[in-house]
């Protein structure tokens, strides 16, 4: 259905931005040098219901959970001072912010949550936003952990699906659909060969706007604005803990603001005008293209895709002639046969099927008359420039044959002129606007900083001069001038800013430019006012980044000499390649990249072996607030080409751990430097050079035997222990660690001792107790031993308890009555159905059954089922002396000591007989 309102230049003053019809203004113009014609769309300032909560959404969260996604988000810091870690991560502060998305959504809205990894997986699917709905949405969030590697496409993918899986079948109808992808990194799982762009391309028309974040400096920020540029969306960079919050509030409170979704603009026109856009370099820019049909002059159809408009915030397009106005209006008069013009068509939706247009016409033969009123001189120098400004960002990431933007790697050495030339070109920057139009002055803030670095012989001719631009302090010039700023955080930073002006969309409180835009919609600011409160609002999140605990051991514990159990404790933190920050030892998969002496490395295998109570030492600072917990003999470094060191030698001090240890092994690589990890602040090496054989240098362990290992899915190997050479002594394989199969052998040995000791249960009654930290306090599980107190409530001695099946810890204090209650009425359950038979029929004791007890029912039961016989009768049996074996020479104790002796150096000894026999051949 396309409904068709008529909004030609007749008609202007019976438009009004009050109604739900926006307004389409041509308004040519030739001013300063400047000719073309600006197209202003005009939606209403705000909704017709004024009291409007916010216009409903269909949210679908798309949530980077890669292993990167643990690393540290300190609080932003003055230059010079130390940045604080809170030991939130960056996953904490998405959640945060996830949260606050949640609580500004009402029963109208719905919410989806998609989480991708190496695999992705949907937590929500869109969900409406009720009391109880958002209970459970809260529980999803929190749940949500960091993994391993990105697999951005199937993160997009899966997220859109979501949209056409509606409950009602509708879709979004009514509401503004779109999808938040927040991602930290660079893509390296999956990723589609023929590219991001054509595969997005080939499922058009998308079923909601894609608006992407990025967060830290690791990024591939071309790849994320082409994709919100294919979407429709925004593409905005969140730099550290101190944007996530007005980035979101901003993005969210400009889809709750939107009037309007897919909209674009249709321009028909003659030919010899040859319109072009003055934007740059854009995905999904549309060439013009030849109108066919029975025409009575060659016209030139070129349509500009908009997207989302928003409520009070109009969308300028300045196009600018490819012929001078002198040969187009000459060009106009000679046209005899119709009267030249140009048409704009506004095609547009409410969050429906149903498409709407807005008609306006603008005659070529009025270009220096318009029909319509003329614009404000500084109006037109602001928009302009706008689009100027635009055009060069866009030169500094141009598309690729992928068409993903690929920001410069080098800057070129002409680029303070090419700054120059252009603060020159931008009429905006002219003191007679930049000082009376308040856009004219937020992008002389953006690019040079301030008006003081502007002077004016003249301000009536606009000769002003202009300071070096060096000496620029706007953020623009800082990206650009300043090259470890623009490989830092300006390569990120432009591209958000270009595509916060092209959409005329507010991204955060940071930039003068962007700042302005939705400043006239009232029902932005109340969106954005509300966003903003409620993010302060809501308590902190609770830091996930924890140290690792470590236990100290007491000084006179005997050395333990455990070579080969693994390196590296699973909680310690190591650096990625190119900066992306770290992750858990524990995390590490087959593909990832980590930093070595060498560079970038790739990690092919990651042994994981499980230890309970080994000795591992401490080795950092002198404070030991931080430090690396390793086994002993794993050589470390401090620095990258320092001295290697055993952390037996340099530890601080030793340590029991429980639970896993890991090794890494690297790609291939013949340079030694190559095959170190720096983890926990130092340098530590990982498994071989990629030798097989020993030598002078060589590792003599042979990491072939990976191979033979059970495998887990990212290439993580599970190993038992290390295996040694007989002969040498050295360490040349990995044994297997308990498998699938292991399962059945124990719960066969279960069955056997079941059936040897019954009728007696299998283990000891444990008492039910619950976890001891606040997260999993609801959790019930066994515990090692009932309290005094609970035997003593029971009638059950301390001492007789454990003769009787009952496990005691006289450790454990009850610190709540219902569980005091609970255990005693389960050890009381355990007493009256306990039958004690007398070891001696006729002296039993007091503790044991009294016969009256013994009931024949249950006596007839337990003889016929295990076929037992009463009294017990005794489990040994005597021999005669004469089948004892005969006197050994030396006594047995020897015969065993010698037999272990030869079982254990055979290898050695054998060794040593070659060696002779190989040292008198060589004399011979």
């Amino acid at each position: 259905m396309v409904v068709r309102i008529l909004a030609g230049s007749n008609e202007v003053d019976s438009l009004s931005t009050e109604s739900r019809t926006p307004v389409v203004q041509l308004s040519p113009f030739s001013s300063d040098g400047h000719d073309g014609l600006l197209i202003k769309i005009q939606p209403p300032r705000e909704p017709a219901n004024r009291n409007l909560h916010h216009v409903p959404c269909d949210l679908v969260l798309s949530i980077d959970v890669s292993g990167s996604m643990d690393s540290p988000a300190p609080v932003p810091s003055n230059p010079g001072e130390k940045q604080e870690d809170s030991g939130l991560s960056v996953l904490d502060l998405v959640k945060h912010a996830a949260r606050t998305i949640m609580e500004t959504l009402g029963p109208e809205d719905r919410l989806g949550i998609v989480t991708f990894t190496s695999r992705t997986k949907v937590l929500q699917p869109l969900t409406p936003m009720t009391a109880e709905n958002k209970v459970e949405t809260i529980m999803k969030i929190e749940c949500m952990r960091p993994y391993d590697m990105t697999n951005l496409w199937h993160g997009i993918r899966d997220g859109l699906s979501l949209f056409k899986e509606g409950e009602d079948g509708q879709g979004s109808a009514g509401r503004v659909p779109a999808l938040l992808v927040l991602t930290d990194g660079m893509p390296n799982h999956m990723c589609p060969p023929q590219g991001y762009i054509p595969k997005l391309r080939a499922m058009e028309p998308l079923p909601a706007t894609i608006h992407t974040f990025g967060f830290g400096y690791s990024l591939r920020s071309g790849l994320l604005k082409s994709i919100a540029e294919i979407g429709g969306g925004n593409y905005s960079f969140i730099p550290d803990a101190g944007m996530i919050g007005t980035v979101f509030v901003h993005a969210v409170a400009n889809l709750q603001s939107t009037f309007a979704n897919n909209a674009k603009l249709r321009l028909t026109y003659p030919s010899y005008l040859k319109l072009e856009e003055t934007t740059g370099e854009a995905v999904g820019k549309q060439e013009p293209v030849e109108v066919e049909g029975d025409v009575p002059e060659p016209l030139t159809s070129l349509t500009i895709l908009l997207s989302n408009i928003q409520y009070g915030q109009s969308r300028d397009i300045h196009l600018k002639y490819g012929n001078s106005l002198e040969s187009i209006t000459a060009a106009a008069e000679t046209n005899s046969k119709s009267l030249p013009g140009i048409t704009a068509v506004l095609e547009y939706q409410h969050f429906t099927p149903t498409i709407y247009q807005t008609v306006a016409h603008q005659s070529v033969l009025a270009l220096s008359l318009p029909l319509f009123p003329a614009l404000d001189p500084a109006e037109i120098a602001y928009h302009v420039s706008r689009a100027a400004l635009i055009a060069f960002l866009s030169t500094l990431s141009p598309l690729n044959a992928e068409e993903e933007h690929e920001p410069l790697k080098h800057l070129p050495r002409s680029l303070p002129d090419r700054l120059e030339t252009l603060a020159a070109s931008l009429p905006a920057l002219n003191p007679k606007f930049s000082t009376s139009h308040a856009g004219c002055r937020s992008l002389l803030t953006d690019l040079i900083g301030s008006s003081s670095t502007l002077t004016s012989d003249d301000e009536t001719l606009g000769s002003e001069k202009r300071t070096h631009p060096k000496t620029w302090t706007g953020q623009i010039a800082l990206a650009l001038l300043h090259t470890d700023y623009y490989h830092r955080w300006g390569v990120h930073y432009l591209p958000s800013l270009a595509g916060a002006h092209a959409r005329q969309a507010c991204n955060s409180f940071k930039d003068a430019g962007p700042l302005r835009y939705g400043a006239d919609s009232p029902l932005f600011v109340r969106c954005r006012d509300r966003l903003d409160a409620v993010f302060d609002a809501l308590p902190a999140p609770n830091p996930s980044r924890v140290p690792v605990p470590v236990v100290p051991v007491v000084s006179s514990m005997r050395v333990y000499n455990n070579v080969g159990n693994g390196c590296f404790a699973g909680g310690m933190m190591v650096a990625l390649a190119g900066g992306r920050g770290e992750v858990r030892v524990g995390r590490l998969r087959r593909g990832m990249e980590v930093a070595t002496p060498r560079g970038a490395r790739r990690v092919v295998a990651v042994l994981r072996m499980p230890v309970r109570r080994v000795e591992m030492c401490l080795v950092g600072s002198a404070d030991g607030k931080t430090g690396l917990l390793v086994t002993p003999w794993h050589p470390v470094s401090l620095s990258s080409g320092g001295v290697w060191e055993f952390p037996k030698d340099v530890a601080l001090r030793l340590v029991r751990y429980t639970g896993s240890v890991y090794s890494v092994l690297l790609e291939r690589d013949e340079d030694a430097d190559a095959h170190a990890i720096l983890v926990g602040g130092m340098w530590g090496v990982t498994m071989g050079h990629g030798l097989t054989q020993a030598g002078e240098r060589g590792d003599v362990r042979v990491h072939q035997a990976l191979v033979r290992l059970p495998r887990k899915t990212g290439g993580v190997a599970l190993g038992g222990a290390l295996t040694r050479d007989p002969e040498t002594g050295l360490v040349n394989g990995f044994s297997r660690a308990e498998g699938p199969g292991k399962k059945v052998t124990r719960r066969l040995a279960r069955r056997a001792k079941a059936a040897a000791v019954a009728p007696r249960p299998v283990d000891k009654l444990r008492p039910v107790v619950r976890c001891p930290t606040i997260k999993y306090n609801r959790r019930t599980r066994l515990g090692r031993g009932f309290t005094l107190a609970e035997l003593k409530a029971a009638g059950i001695p301390k001492l007789y308890a454990p003769t009787i099946g009952i496990s005691v810890d006289a450790r454990r204090q009850n610190l709540s009555e219902e569980a005091l209650a609970a255990n005693v009425e389960r050890l009381k359950e355990y007493k009256a159905r306990l039958i004690v038979f007398p070891r001696k029929s006729n002296k039993p004791k007091k503790t044991d059954t009294p016969k009256d007890q013994q009931t024949a029912e249950t006596t007839q039961s337990i003889r016929g089922s295990f076929g037992l016989v009463q009294p017990i009768a005794a489990g040994l049996s005597e021999i005669k002396k004469s089948d004892l074996p005969k006197n050994v020479e030396g006594g047995a104790y020897k015969q065993l000591r010698k037999a272990r002796s030869d079982a254990r150096y055979v290898g050695v000894r054998e060794k040593r007989v070659r060696d002779k026999a190989e040292a008198e051949n060589a004399k011979k």
